[in-house]
């Protein structure tokens, strides 16, 4: 598999992380706690796993639903984030719908979701989805941005441009800026990311993105793409 065939470049995209990531004051202090409250040591990344619960996201070709394959990647860059000292925190953890306990279950769990994000001080949101297209024929990651950060497009450029480079060197796909479909980027004013990691659409790359290892792989290449925008 294309993964597989592409393991030296990660290997080489490693030590890069390494040396990206020992370069954080800019925006990752380093390793102390950060509150909901106060967040004087750096950058919080808030990682959504969109979907959840009876939301199921959309479906690949074969049945398979979106919403478990968007935490999959989501936990793996938590722990990546996590192992190199950037306080991050993961919207759901498990297959839930967001609503606090005695929450007014009427409100959307979107309008949750971005309670979160606004929760953390200098955050940075980074949500992870699967797409899906008419046509069996559309593949590759994408990146959508908010319009109302300059450092969101920078943030998706960086997080494409590793992709492509480690992992689908034939894409050709461009980042897009989000318009009012997109509820969290269209409202966010912290620099935030939607990662279309895949077209479930595509039979190949649904394969793909159900494998673990694929799916441990992407999660590695936006931990390197928010590295790089360090």
């Amino acid at each position: 598999m294309i993964y597989i065939k592409r393991i030296y470049l990660l290997l080489l995209a490693g030590l890069f992380a390494l040396v990206c990531c020992m370069g954080v004051p800019r925006l990752f202090n380093k390793t102390k706690p950060v509150s909901s409250n106060s967040n004087q040591y750096g950058v919080t990344v808030v990682i959504d796993a969109g979907h959840g619960g009876k939301d199921a996201g959309t479906t690949g070709v074969d049945g398979t639903q979106e919403k478990g394959i968007n935490l999959s990647i989501a936990q793996n860059l938590y722990d990546y984030l996590s192992v190199f000292g950037i306080n991050a925190v993961l919207i759901r953890s498990g297959d839930y719908e967001v609503y606090p306990e005695n929450s007014d279950r009427s409100r959307s769990d979107l309008y949750n979701r971005m309670d979160i994000v606004n929760s953390y001080e200098n955050s940075v949101l980074v949500s992870i989805h699967q797409n899906h297209f008419e046509d069996e024929k559309e593949w590759g990651t994408q990146v959508w941005y908010s319009a109302n950060n300059p450092e969101s497009k920078e943030l998706a450029d960086s997080v494409l441009n590793v992709v492509k480079e480690f992992l689908q060197p034939e894409n050709m796909r461009e980042n897009k800026k989000s318009d009012n479909s997109y509820y969290l980027l269209y409202k966010a004013q912290r620099p935030s990311v939607m990662v279309e990691c895949g077209f479930m659409s595509n039979k190949k790359e649904n394969e793909l993105l159900k494998d673990a290892e694929y799916q441990n792989t992407m999660a590695y290449l936006i931990f390197l793409g928010i590295c790089g925008e360090v």
